[in-house]
């Protein structure tokens, strides 16, 4: 599967969180609805999810996008988990809570609870707009918490209706912080992101720009603006280029989209939250609540609820100006009896008065702990007053057994707050101590189950091992270094992998086995070697190598094609080198750089390979080339040296050797002129004293051999082709090239008895050391002139 920018699917486990589906997808965030495995509890989970930065692999964890959003993604990410851990130690009822922060799959989650309601967008796009009243009921408790959030040094940032939540029970909450506290700045790409197109503040927009309190106050008095205007503000931006051209600002006032008769109690504080200028708006909450008045529907409201009241009052004054005056009538005439004291008129058990009625009747409806604590400090001594502590008393009893079944710090504190000095106050203390004292007990084992897992994930770290990853892994499955500890498994892995197959590719040591290997892992830590081991394999034209570390040293000669033979028109030329034909070779093979020396030939005897045990007639062994040694004891020894090493060794054909000793020379003499030779050869020179000396050359040794190598080697790499020793072949003895091979292969026809053999020698002159120079010896035959090179085949190059 290819990286998606997919939410992870219902039924995905995050540690003991199982998720459900997906609540909301934003930019920058995932929210979902999960549940709690272990509490059975319903959360919201925010994953952090920055979709132009990064993308979500198959296996469910979140990659940065490039080695350029990388950077991006790192500082986002702290930002996310600093403004987790800010909004985690904040406590308002209309600000969001946040449980935990903690980091999984690549990425960082927040643990938050799940508020049943609906966001503030979505309700005004069902229903358009809010009225006065309306507006100014959500404003009020979300100033409150704004004012909380300014007090403890965190700006919002982002406020807009989309973070703005209202729950079942109507209750504002505040989402998604911007950036959560003062001290936080994510990477300057999301930094210029900070706020809501209309919604944001002109120093948002602008980095090295101060924010505030006065910020908030904008991106609220926008989402008010939106409540009531029902339209979204023009951008802060667009106001202030329209300004500098000297054009009308092109935000809407609000009384030119709404009565404003109808809204007089918000269109002056939302017009001042707008002042494009951070210096002309209010300074703090406190400052600016003091712009929102009463509204018109609220004042009326009022005034239709006392009308019947005072209308009320005025019957009843009448009515007793009435009884009063009848009585006195009735009377006229009697002793008057002694007036009533005012106390008796506000005596227990006194007749309650219409207003007293009505006004109980209300608090009954109603039934609020509120309302009847009102109803008793206005009315401390009415008939209703045992009813009224009897109804507050069954509240108090319902929250407290509702809190107590809930059983969280926040249930138990909103009990104390709803019912201070309750009769289950001192419970209810005990149970808040309970829960401190038992937080602090899990908070203590979860960091000693910390502290463990880091010690055992250093310890498996240190190691190194497949072994000491295993065990940290199954000690600790659910940890949180659990991605770090598999992927440095995977890493170890791919190690050992690497490690066994390049070692199967050294045991079996072939260019294909290589070749597999760099194939397999092209990014493997031996890759260089067993490239290296390729090169050393592949046996390319100039090429030299052994095959053991006795085994003599060998040069890999080209495919090509030359003119055997001696020239027909030289006076040097026997009628044995002739006719000169073209032989050609489709492959390249190797030869030896050397003639085969003593120090080889003993180790051959040494290893039972050679029977013969050649002497050195007093001249010495070591690197000097082996001499009285036979066809048969050559044939002998390159059988040998095939066994030992796997290779097809053999003596070269007359065609291989005169081919390989010429290195593209195409005359008779080694240089190109007689004179020359002497630089390759150690032949009969004059100070030999042999009639058919080489009189061009001084004698570098007297009438012997030379160490193999002492002279100079000839194009194609090889030492002593002429001179030294002469060299066996393989081909039988013929007195003529005619209807040799053409192909370069060995003429096994002719007197089969004798060989060919090149070169010349340490004894022989002019006629016998030119390149087409050919003359046989018998196969049996040892003298102290006579050694041999040994060849052999290369096979095809992949």
């Amino acid at each position: 599967m290819t990286p998606s920018h997919a939410p992870l699917p219902p039924g995905t486990l995050i540690e003991t969180l199982r998720i459900e589906r997906v609540l909301g997808h934003g930019a920058f965030a995932i929210t979902y609805l999960v549940t709690d495995t272990v509490l059975s509890t319903a959360f919201a989970l925010k994953e952090f999810f920055p979709q132009d930065l990064c993308q979500r692999t198959a296996a469910g964890r979140l990659e940065p996008r490039d080695s350029q959003s990388a950077e991006s993604f790192g500082l986002g990410l702290r930002s996310f988990l600093a403004e987790g851990q800010t909004v985690a130690a904040l406590s308002h009822p209309n600000v969001v809570r946040v449980f935990r922060c903690f980091e999984a799959n690549g990425t960082a989650y927040l643990q938050m609870p799940y508020y049943r309601g609906e966001a503030l967008h979505k309700l005004l796009e069902r229903g358009g707009t809010l009225s006065e009243e309306e507006a100014l009921a959500l404003a009020r408790p979300l100033l409150d918490a704004l004012g909380y959030l300014h007090d403890h040094g965190v700006i919002h940032q982002d406020l807009k209706p989309a973070n703005i939540y209202v729950t079942e029970q109507g209750d504002p909450i505040l989402l998604d912080f911007g950036a959560a506290g003062k001290h936080l700045r994510a990477s300057a790409d999301l930094q210029r992101r900070f706020g809501s197109e209309g919604y944001a503040a002109i120093e948002q927009s602008a980095p090295e720009a101060r924010v505030g309190p006065w910020t908030d106050i904008y991106g609220f008095a926008a989402t008010l603006y939106r409540c009531v205007g029902g339209r979204v503000p023009a951008p802060a931006r667009q106001r202030k280029d329209a300004l500098a051209k000297g054009a009308v600002d092109p935000l809407d006032g609000l009384g030119s989209l709404v009565p404003a008769r109808d809204f007089a109690g918000v269109i002056a504080a939302i017009e001042r939250g707008l002042a494009l200028e951070p210096a002309d708006r209010p300074r703090s909450v406190a400052d600016w609540r003091a712009s929102f008045g009463t509204s018109r529907a609220r004042a009326v409201a009022e005034e239709r609820e006392w009308l019947p009241w005072i209308l009320l009052t005025a019957f009843f004054a009448l009515l007793v100006a009435a009884v009063v005056y009848l009585v006195t009538d009735e009377r006229r005439g009697a002793v008057p009896e002694e007036p009533a004291s005012a106390e008796s008129t506000s005596a227990p058990g006194a007749p309650e008065s219409p207003e007293e009625a009505a006004r109980w009747q209300a608090t009954l409806e109603a039934d609020t702990a509120y309302g009847y604590r009102l109803f008793l400090k206005d009315y401390p001594e009415s008939i209703h007053r045992d009813q009224a502590v009897l109804h507050l008393q069954r509240l108090d009893d319902d929250a407290w057994s509702e809190a107590r079944s809930d059983g969280s710090q926040a249930a138990i504190e909103a009990y104390l707050e709803r019912f201070p000095g309750g009769s289950h106050e001192a419970a209810a203390l005990i149970a808040l101590e309970e829960i401190r004292l038992a937080t602090e007990a899990e908070a203590r084992i979860e960091a000693e189950r910390a502290e463990q897992e880091r010690q055992a994930w250093e310890t498996a770290r240190r190691q190194r091992t497949l072994q000491a990853i295993d065990e940290y892994l199954a000690a600790w499955p659910g940890g949180s270094l659990i991605d770090e500890a598999r992927a440095l498994r995977e890493e170890l892995q791919r190690e050992a992998s690497d490690r066994q197959a390049y070692d199967a590719a050294a045991r079996i040591g072939t260019i294909a086995a290589y070749r597999s290997y760099v194939d397999a892992f092209p990014r493997g830590a031996h890759v260089a070697q067993a490239l290296q081991a390729i090169d050393d394999l592949t046996l390319r034209p100039g090429k030299t190598f052994r095959d053991c570390a006795d085994c003599p040293l060998m040069i890999v000669v080209p495919a090509g094609s030359f003119w055997q033979g001696g020239d027909p028109g030289s006076p040097l030329t026997l009628k044995k080198e002739t006719p000169r034909r073209m032989v050609s070779f489709s492959e390249s093979f190797a030869i030896g750089v050397f003639e085969v020396t003593m120090e080889q030939w003993d180790r051959c005897v040494a290893e039972s390979g050679c029977s013969a045990r050649p002497l050195d007639t007093g001249w010495g062994r070591g690197s000097r080339p082996v001499i009285m040694v036979s066809w048969n004891d050559a044939m002998e020894y390159s059988n040998w040296l095939s066994q030992v090493t796997g290779q097809s060794y053999s003596l070269p054909s007359e065609s291989q050797w005169e081919y390989a000793a010429r290195g593209g020379e195409e005359g008779d003499w080694l240089g190109g002129e007689a004179g020359a030779v002497c630089e390759y050869a150690n032949v009969a020179g004059g100070e030999s004293n042999l009639r058919w000396q080489h009189e061009p050359c001084a004698d570098p040794a007297a009438l012997q051999t030379l160490p193999a190598g002492s002279l100079r080697a000839n194009a194609f790499g090889l030492h002593d082709v002429i001179g030294n020793v002469a060299e066996w072949t393989l081909d039988c003895l013929n007195l003529s090239y005619l209807d040799a091979p053409v192909d370069g292969s060995a003429w096994g026809r002719g007197i089969c008895s004798s060989r060919m053999t090149r070169g010349g020698s340490w004894f022989t002159g002019s006629r016998d050391i030119r390149l087409p120079a050919r003359f046989n010896l018998k196969n049996g035959d040892r003298n102290d002139f006579t050694g041999f090179r040994v060849a052999r085949k290369v096979a095809r190059q992949e």
